[in-house]
């Protein structure tokens, strides 16, 4: 038998969100040319690409939201929207000079690792690849989550997650259900509300909301960046003290929290004059064990005349609308899923394959994800998650991703320079990881504020964040650090099968 033909990369890259647009930038500009990025959909920009509801918005300043090697100084707004970010990431992938490796409505089917080989086997867009190494920047927020309500297949009209906005359907004039108060909902919520006829929005648990201090960036400021960029890099600098600022309160002694608390409660004071739904909306956790978000629209929307905020639980979905536990029946034209992202049973996580054989998703079996600095993962051998477990810092992600790609490409060079074949992290280094992430989390507001959340396991454990500031975060991932990998040695530089192998750390 013959095998099937393929390409060989060095690097393959999954996924051209900020992740994976931001690997291939760190490799083109380190004179690497050997990677591709494959990406599902027909568009680069991940996130930002597929969420296009309106009011889609980030909820951190722009001069953080953004590459520290690819500095923008023509943000109009302090934190951008999506047609920004969107035309940013665009601009990075022309400036750069990846497009050409970038391969769109290239869904990666299949990867799985040939321990014979010593490569990764990558099936995607219909052909084969090997890669050497795989770098996984699928997001954790890539696969929308629809709750499996009985009956909901039975609704006459349409329904749909707002990661998957349906701009060819009409609200206005329609009466619209809303499923879910997480940060996406926050934003679109106000923008529909003025125009459809009825809004009846279920809510499960409410959010803690705070004033929301975005402005337009003036022509002034934009020069000055543009003239001085020293001056950009300052502000982003300050910007990132601000947020560091919150770590010990959130990590150490949720106390520290109280002032973020008590502007959010004087925030929906001032804004929703009506006990009854103030009650409704006022959080019964700590501030910061939920996602907390910025809105000066929301309150205002939900304390409208065509407003309707539902607290019991959903019984069934009925062909013309919804219907709670304590019997209301809210007829509806249109239900729209505000219902997050599938973060621990991620699709996508089927289709990457070990050492042995199991994928990630058998690995991670209940949503018990681990990844050791929230990167490398024991039986995948050379690859590198991008915003893995534990890997979150509580400020911009993108922080979170530039520190990563340092590690990612410092072992990549390490790998080259000392005829390294492949790396495998320890079952022993992750352990130890996992054992001070979980101590040091114990205390934390996620951990102790008293929600349920997304961040946590369904055992419980905090599978989300970084235990400590930014910076420690970053100075931990500068360096990869070898003595902490089963290494396999080549005898001769070879980049396919055939080469001995040496085996030691």
């Amino acid at each position: 038998m013959t095998n099937p033909t393929h390409t060989h990369v060095h690097t393959a890259i999954i996924g051209a969100g900020f992740g994976g647009i931001g690997a291939a930038m760190r490799l083109k500009d380190s004179g690497d040319s050997d990677f591709l990025v494959f990406e599902r959909a027909t568009d680069i920009g991940g996130t930002w690409q597929a969420n296009t509801y309106p009011g889609a918005q980030c909820d951190i300043p722009s001069v953080l939201y953004s590459y520290s090697f690819a500095p923008n100084p023509d943000w109009t707004r302090l934190y951008p929207l999506q047609r920004e970010l969107k035309s940013y990431i665009e601009r990075c992938v022309e400036d750069s000079g990846v497009r050409p490796h970038i391969r769109l409505g290239h869904e990666v089917t299949d990867a799985s690792w040939d321990d014979l080989a010593q490569v990764w086997r990558i099936a995607a867009g219909g052909h084969q690849f090997t890669a050497t190494v795989l770098i996984v920047a699928t997001g954790p927020f890539s696969e929308p989550s629809i709750p499996d309500l009985p009956g909901l297949e039975n609704f006459s009209g349409p329904a749909f997650h707002s990661a998957q906005w349906r701009h060819d359907i009409d609200l206005r004039g329609k009466a619209v259900g809303v499923i879910g108060t997480g940060a996406s909902a926050v934003q679109f919520i106000p923008q529909i509300q003025p125009d459809v006829a009825k809004l009846v929005v279920f809510q499960r648990t409410p959010t803690w909301i705070l004033p929301h201090p975005d402005r337009p960036v003036g022509s002034a400021v934009r020069s000055v960046f543009r003239t001085a960029p020293l001056v950009q890099r300052l502000a982003r600098s300050a910007v990132s003290l601000v947020q560091e600022a919150m770590v010990p309160g959130l990590v150490h002694l949720p106390a520290l929290l109280q002032p973020m608390a008590a502007a959010g409660m004087w925030h929906l004071r001032r804004q929703v004059r009506d006990e009854n739904l103030r009650e409704k909306l006022t959080p019964q956790y700590a501030f910061g064990c939920k996602r907390p978000t910025f809105s000066n629209t929301y309150y205002p929307a939900l304390a409208a005349d065509n407003t309707v905020v539902e607290t019991a639980a959903i019984r069934r979905v009925t062909a013309d609308g919804i219907e709670t536990a304590e019997g209301n029946k809210h007829r509806l034209d249109a239900i729209v899923f505000g219902t997050g992202f599938k973060l621990a049973h991620n699709e996508g996580f089927t289709r990457i394959h070990g050492r042995d054989g199991r994928s990630l998703a058998e690995v991670w079996a209940g949503g018990e994800m681990k990844a050791h600095l929230g990167t490398v993962i024991p039986g995948f051998p050379n690859l590198f998650m991008i915003l893995g477990p534990n890997s979150v810092v509580y400020t911009s992600q993108i922080v979170t991703i530039e520190a990563q790609l340092d590690f990612a490409l410092d072992a990549i060079a390490q790998m080259r320079r000392r005829q390294i074949r492949s790396i495998d992290v320890s079952d022993e280094t992750l352990d130890n990881f996992i054992e001070h992430v979980d101590r040091r989390l114990a205390d934390s507001v996620w951990n102790s504020g008293g929600c349920q959340s997304y961040y946590l396991s369904p055992s419980g454990r905090n599978y989300t964040f970084w235990p400590g500031f930014v910076f420690t975060f970053r100075q931990r991932m500068r360096r990869i650090r070898l003595a902490e990998f089963d290494i396999r040695y080549a005898t001769a530089p070879t980049e396919c099968a055939g080469a001995e192998l040496v085996v030691g750390r």
